[in-house]
């Protein structure tokens, strides 16, 4: 069975079951309309005026490799508009080789993005099903205040610090998307068609590739700030921003992984430890993520790290002192 007869099949099944905020059971674990899954956020939602009372939006998260089948849950956070379940499944673990040329694929394809651009990258080989990764390259805001400004119009009001961790870490810039997880326009089917057709006709081993329109996802939003010690390291403090009702979030992460629960302030939050990033510089991924909701929007926040040398007591340590 294919991967969208099953997903329709899991809809099918969940469909009576929907109930509208603040039950919420599901914001479906795919696609209603033959879906499209993606690598890393990447959204295909209905069009406009088509959505039920309980927005039916498939998000497929992917924090390794692939849509896994015979998955085991791992942890669940939700507030009353946004739920996440992280799975775990080695069905769909790359080979080291393949691992590093979709890394090295990814890369060439974000050093011929302008600043602010973002691209879908056609990559069937790391798994027919996913062919789809979206890239993109960063167009930094180094004026906190004007970046600040941005996140406070989105609904994001917690002042924004200058710097982490006692003066270490020191605000660098502000940027559309998420470098790790980017997210990608509603135009990915007119472009995967396209692709499609290219590889068929091509000879060549250049990338295939397309360049995607963010402004036609109106469902979300993801916005990030970079702060930087002097050595170099980095850590990422990111937010995803959800303005439809309802959303439900399946991701999924390699049962080698680290996965612990945290308590963040009072708050319920997840550390995670992903060992084969493809955006990241070192392959390497530290997050530690929670949720929350605000004049109506539920919003997931993230702080993250690709430093090899940033311990997991670092990086927590850097989501606590959040205000």
């Amino acid at each position: 069975m294919s991967i969208e007869k099953q997903l329709s099949e899991v809809f099918k099944h969940n469909e009576a079951s929907l109930q509208c905020p603040p039950s919420l059971d599901n914001r479906i674990m795919a696609e209603y309309e033959q879906a499209a899954m993606d690598k890393g956020r990447n959204v295909k939602m209905m069009k406009k005026g088509r959505l039920p009372k309980v927005a039916l939006i498939a998000i497929i998260v992917v924090l390794l490799c692939g849509f896994a089948y015979g998955s085991k849950l791992l942890f669940s956070n939700a507030t009353d508009k946004l739920s996440y379940q992280l799975y775990s499944s080695d069905a769909f673990h790359l080979n080291e080789e393949t691992f590093q040329n979709a890394r090295a694929t990814l890369k060439e394809v974000r050093s011929q993005l302008l600043p602010g651009e973002t691209a879908v990258v056609y990559l069937p080989e790391i798994i027919k099903d996913v062919p789809l990764y979206g890239v993109f390259n960063p167009d930094y805001n180094t004026d906190i205040h004007e970046w600040q400004q941005v996140l406070e119009e989105q609904g994001v009001t917690e002042k924004l610090p200058a710097s982490l961790l006692d003066g270490v870490y020191q605000f660098e810039g502000g940027a559309l998307n998420n470098l790790f997880y980017p997210l990608i326009g509603w135009d990915q089917d007119e472009l995967l068609a396209e692709m499609e057709a290219e590889k068929k006709t091509s000879n060549n081993e250049q990338p295939i590739w397309r360049l995607t329109d963010l402004t036609t996802n109106l469902s979300m939003s993801s916005y990030s700030s970079i702060y930087k010690a002097e050595n170099g390291k980095a850590i990422y403090l990111s937010c995803q921003i959800f303005d439809q009702s309802v959303f439900k979030i399946d991701a999924y992460t390699l049962p080698t992984n680290d996965v612990e629960e945290l308590n963040l302030n009072g708050k319920k939050a997840h550390y995670t430890k992903n060992n084969q990033s493809l955006l990241a510089e070192s392959g390497v991924l530290q997050s530690v993520m929670w949720l929350a909701e605000k004049d109506g929007k539920s919003i997931m926040y993230t702080i993250e790290s690709d430093s090899p040398d940033i311990s997991k007591e670092t990086l927590i340590e850097a989501a606590k002192s959040l205000p």
